[in-house]
C-alpha cells in the first residue's frame, strides 16, 4: 500500500478559508515525512509539476463553486488518477448533480466541517487515498453547466420559474407577476430552453419536468452560494 508523502491545499489567497486550519492540523498530526503546503489557486498547475502531490485538497469556501470545479477539471484532465478532495465548513453543500454525491461520500472526496472533528481529517484523507474510485471531468463539467444555465435566466424568468416550481398555475403566476397568461407560457418556454429541459413525450409533462429541473438547480445554486 502506497503511503501519502505530499499534500497540497488550494486556496484563493485573497479569500482565505479553512485551508490554513487544515494544514495546521495535518502538520501537527502527521509524520515529518508528509509534506503539506497551502498553494494559491493561480499557481496550482505549476505547483503540481514541481511538488507532485499525492493528494490535492480544494478549499471550497475560499475558492467558491465555479473556481473549485474549474480547478478540479484542469487537474483531472492532466492526471486522471490524481486524488482530489473538497473541504468546506458548510454543513450539507450540494456540489454536484445526481450520480456524483454517492462516490464523493463513500470515498471521502468531500469533507464537511473539518473544524468540528480535526482528529478525523487525516483518517478521512487516508481513506480516500486508499480507495480506487475516481470521479471524471465530464461529471464535473456537467455540474458547471448546471450552474451556468441557472445564471442565464433573467430576474423575471427566475420569478416565473420559482412560482412554477411552487406549483402555481399559469393563471396564478400571471396574476402574481402582472403578466398575461401567454407571456407566462412564453417565459416558461424560453427558460426551459435555457435550462435544457427535455421536450414533453407521451409519458411526460413538459411543465412538470421544467419545475423539477428548476428546483434541482435552485437547491444546487443556493447551497453553492451562487
Amino acid at each position: 500500500m502506497k503511503n501519502i508523502e505530499r499534500i497540497s491545499i488550494v486556496e484563493n489567497m485573497f479569500r482565505p478559508g479553512i485551508g490554513l486550519f487544515v494544514e495546521t492540523i495535518l502538520r501537527s498530526s502527521t509524520s515529518p515525512l508528509i509534506e503539506t503546503l497551502v498553494v494559491d489557486a493561480d499557481d496550482i498547475l505549476g505547483h503540481i509539476d514541481n511538488f507532485h502531490p499525492d493528494v490535492i485538497i480544494l478549499d471550497y469556501d475560499s475558492l467558491f463553486f465555479s473556481d473549485a470545479l474549474s480547478i478540479a477539471i484542469a487537474i483531472r484532465e492532466r492526471d486522471d488518477n490524481q486524488l482530489i478532495i473538497f473541504i468546506s465548513e458548510i454543513v450539507n453543500p450540494v456540489l454536484v448533480n445526481e450520480g456524483m454525491v454517492a462516490p464523493l461520500w463513500t470515498r471521502a472526496y468531500w469533507i464537511t466541517q473539518p473544524s468540528r472533528n480535526p482528529a478525523m481529517i487525516l483518517p478521512e484523507i487516508t481513506r480516500a487515498f486508499n480507495g480506487t474510485h475516481r470521479f471524471k471531468s465530464p461529471v464535473l463539467q456537467s455540474a458547471i453547466k448546471d450552474a451556468t444555465q441557472f445564471g442565464l435566466l433573467s430576474p423575471q424568468q427566475h420569478r416565473v420559474m420559482r412560482l412554477l416550481a411552487m406549483g402555481g398555475s399559469n393563471s396564478a403566476i400571471a396574476q402574481e407577476c402582472k403578466l398575461t397568461i401567454k407571456a407566462v407560457e412564453r417565459t416558461i418556454a424560453t427558460a426551459s430552453k435555457l435550462l435544457d429541459v427535455d421536450a414533453a413525450s407521451e409519458d411526460t409533462n413538459h411543465r412538470v419536468k421544467a419545475a423539477i429541473r428548476y428546483v434541482k438547480l435552485m437547491l444546487f445554486a443556493d447551497s453553492a452560494g451562487l
